[in-house]
């Protein structure tokens, strides 16, 4: 495995020691907690900004989800992609991934629609991912009520979490879905993975705050592999997909999984694994820039072949 480049080593040192000291004064973790350190933390290290022309607050037709819409090129019609953030389905929103959404615009030349899913513990398991559904099934019709050109051509995004929410969506709904982007992907609720034990602790998502997010989740759910994209049956028509792994990752080897599994089906598939990242590197842009440009360079080559 390839070091971890310094810059990420001092604060994950840093941070690895805020919260020893949490533990120690006995502070339990609360969502409200893991918000805020979310939104901190992409806050403070991306923040080189990245100007998109058209940009639109609106909801998902005919619902009460907000959506925000990025346009990086209002003169051209642009195919759309659907984006999920990730958050362990309890963190994250629009303003806290903005600034990750307009990168997304600007290198993969797609209209980037950001969606505002309902988050646990308030809105548990299955409610997120019928808003992600609900913006999958109106998404044309959103953009026709906007002053958008746009291209009816549909891929979909999505990292940690969101990943999940767009694998579900891609197995479920594979004809309306051109193209599938994964990042660091979350895709097993069961924990039957080695890179869980491997990496269970001091690589920011750790084992038991991993456990901690599920169990806000599914709260009334009790077959949590039935949920589990990386079990999910996959169509014969499923889109092609991309997926992006970590190397000091404890969910990566989830995403490995699927890879696999698609190319046993001969699903068209591409995997780059950057050995020396953590989970969550694109939300740390500032501590390693070159890592973040490939990403996105890859998602825009994938999505403009």
């Amino acid at each position: 495995m390839a070091d971890m480049p310094t810059s990420l080593q001092v604060w994950l040192k840093q941070f690895n020691d805020a919260l020893a000291q949490a533990k120690v004064l006995g502070i339990p973790p609360t969502p409200e907690m893991a918000r805020a350190g979310l939104s901190s933390i992409t806050e403070q290290f991306v923040t080189t900004p990245v100007d998109i022309e058209q940009v639109i607050d609106t909801h998902i037709h005919g619902t009460s989800i907000p959506c925000r819409i990025y346009h990086p090129s209002p003169g051209n019609k642009l195919p759309i992609l659907l984006f999920f953030h990730g958050g362990g389905h309890m963190c994250g929103s629009i303003e806290v991934y903005d600034p990750i959404s307009r990168r997304l615009a600007h290198h993969s030349h797609h209209i980037v629609v950001t969606v505002d899913y309902r988050l646990s513990p308030e809105h548990p398991y299955p409610r997120g991912l019928v808003d992600c559904i609900m913006s999958l099934e109106e998404i044309v019709s959103t953009l026709t009520r906007q002053p958008i050109a746009f291209q009816p051509t549909i891929s979909i995004a999505g990292d940690s979490a969101g990943g999940a929410l767009a694998t579900t969506l891609a197995q479920r709904h594979p004809d309306s879905i051109n193209q599938l982007v994964l990042i660091y992907p979350s895709l097993d609720y069961t924990f039957s993975s080695d890179s869980l034990v491997d990496y269970r602790e001091g690589y920011i998502l750790e084992t038991t705050k991993i456990q901690w997010y599920f169990d806000q989740y599914f709260q009334q759910v009790g077959n949590r592999r039935e949920a589990s994209p990386l079990f999910g049956p996959l169509p014969s028509n499923h889109p092609a997909t991309m997926l992006i792994t970590a190397g000091f990752d404890p969910i990566q080897d989830e995403g490995k999984r699927y890879f696999e599994r698609l190319q046993i089906l001969g699903i068209l598939c591409t995997h780059h694994h950057l050995d020396n990242m953590t989970h969550a590197f694109l939300n740390l842009e500032n501590l390693v820039p070159e890592s973040c440009d490939t990403t996105y360079r890859y998602i825009g080559e994938f999505l403009n072949p």
